[in-house]
């Protein structure tokens, strides 16, 4: 059972520092860090490059650079709970509202309306992890100041929910719910409903923001809405704003058998998305739901999502969005902890990192090295296991081949059934599925074998195909070409009765 909840995605990662700041690049720093530069904005007069009144220091902070800084993130939000500590009220709306109102991007793709909240509701920065009753307590004070100061403000009740939702993940802790006390459940349901309040509350202002519904996607998942009901919000949200991918990411991982869904619900939700948004845009948010790390966790109940779907959309989103080190580094760890692992991705991924690893992805930089010497090794083997898979599949693709596979097939699988009859006796449990890759020469002769399975069985095929490899036997029908790449995928439940005469 994989232990990480939605919580940790939105425990965005901080790192407040100054920056110094020449005079020279003033006004560009200033323009580029509040996103201000747009046609819209032009007016009959000079444009003004600073039209929220950040101080020279948070605008220095706030020019951060997601394509060649993995911790981009963390300085960014860092910088915003600096300024809401500063009480910059008004900066942090205007701030606020000109990401929403131009659905500005970072590069790689992620909203900086979303990363802009990864700044207001954690209690303590990175690398500081825990918080003190003190800490919360500051946080839930200055929140309420801002709504009270600003109460047309969309931005400060939807970080003030966000708030509580995260005060009610510190009553639960980490734990099983069978870990958790009374005391904890009663702390953690009163402060989700405190959250749902706010949010009912901030329904009603005229400015909306895509970002209460994943407060309130949270809220469903808590509360354990039905899926039906869970849904329709997520419905709604899609048509709001259909690229706001983090909707999509608390839905589908609510929809994990672990939480509240049936098996598969999580992928036929995902695919329905994507297909919904088509395109590249489709394929981005394919692999932004996926590379969500309480949606695929490298644990044992892994959501059966496409790989090839999610490296088209990794692919996807560079070309849209550019280069972004947190998305290298999940598109690395996903292609070493899911499904079959993909080391030649994986090992051109990693040499693009470099140095920039990213702690929550890989907790260690020793597990982040581990996995690039891993990387390194096995990207040789597996460049070949992709030439001979490449190979066959195109031998399939002519007229010949599935003829030819036919004919192949039968004489193969009379080996193979040899060997179970000689070596099956001590198998007790025939179960799954494997594959076998075989070159054939001119004359129909076995020049390289490749059997992806273990046992007696296995050791005694492997055994006959390297003795008829020696002596040069013609064993299969003449190839259409040669060499000639034969693929078939098996499943040993076919064998059983076999073994069994």
């Amino acid at each position: 059972m994989c232990t990480k909840t939605i919580a940790g995605d939105f425990s965005h990662y901080f790192n407040s520092y100054s920056a110094v700041l020449k005079s020279g690049v003033l006004a560009l720093v200033l323009v580029t860090a509040s996103g201000f530069a747009f046609a819209g904005d032009q007016t009959s007069g000079p444009a003004n490059p600073n039209p929220c009144n950040i101080s020279e220091e948070d605008a220095a902070s706030l020019n951060v650079d997601f394509s060649t800084d993995v911790n981009a993130g963390r300085q960014y939000a860092g910088t915003i709970a600096q300024m809401l500590k500063d009480e910059k009220f008004a900066e942090l709306d205007c701030l606020a509202d000109r990401a929403r109102a131009n659905k500005e991007r970072f590069p790689g793709g992620a909203w900086k309306i979303h990363e802009l909240y990864g700044g207001l509701y954690e209690p303590v920065q990175y690398p500081v992890k825990h918080a003190t009753q003190d800490d919360w307590n500051n946080l839930l004070q200055r929140l309420q100041k801002w709504v009270t100061a600003r109460p047309q403000s969309i931005t400060a009740r939807v970080a003030l929910a966000r708030t509580y939702i995260t005060y009610a993940y510190d009553a639960r802790g980490n734990g099983f719910a069978n870990t958790v006390s009374d005391s904890g459940w009663k702390l953690f349901e009163n402060r989700i409903t405190q959250a749902k309040q706010i949010l009912d509350e901030a329904s009603t202002l005229p400015t909306k923001c895509p970002e209460w519904y994943v407060d309130m996607l949270l809220v469903a998942q808590n509360q354990s809405w039905t899926a039906d009901r869970a849904r329709a919000l997520f419905d709604e949200a899609f048509k709001f704003e259909p690229g706001y991918y983090y909707d999509a990411r608390v839905l589908a991982a609510y929809l994990l058998p672990k939480w509240s869904g049936e098996e598969g619900a999580t992928e036929k939700f995902t695919q329905e998305v994507a297909d919904r948004v088509g395109g590249d845009q489709g394929d981005a948010l394919y692999f932004e739901v996926a590379s969500a790390d309480y949606v695929i966790c490298g644990c044992a109940d892994n959501p059966k999502m496409s790989w090839e779907r999610i490296e088209r959309g990794f692919e996807a989103s560079e070309k849209l969005y550019g280069v972004s080190m947190l998305n290298l580094n999940r598109i690395a760890y996903l292609s070493t902890h899911f499904g079959r692992t993909y080391p030649i991705v994986a090992d051109k991924v990693l040499v693009r990192i470099g140095e920039q690893w990213d702690e929550a992805t890989w907790d260690t930089q020793q597990d982040f090295e581990n996995v690039k010497k891993w990387a390194a090794y096995t990207k040789p083997l597996a460049e070949k296991l992709y030439a001979m898979e490449t190979a066959a599949d195109a031998n399939m693709k002519t007229p010949a081949g599935p003829r030819y596979k036919a004919s192949f097939e039968k004489t193969y699988l009379g080996l193979l059934q040899e060997c179970v009859r000689a070596d099956g006796g001590s198998i007790d449990r025939w179960e799954g599925k494997f594959k076998v890759l075989i070159s054939v020469g001119a004359k129909g002769t076995i020049e390289d074998h490749n059997i992806y399975s273990m046992g007696p069985v296995v050791t005694c095929l492997d055994d006959k195909m390297k003795a008829l490899k020696l002596t040069k036997k013609r064993v299969f029908p003449p190839p259409p070409q040669d060499p000639y790449w034969v693929r078939l995928d098996l499943d040993w439940a076919d064998f059983a009765p076999v073994a069994a005469k």
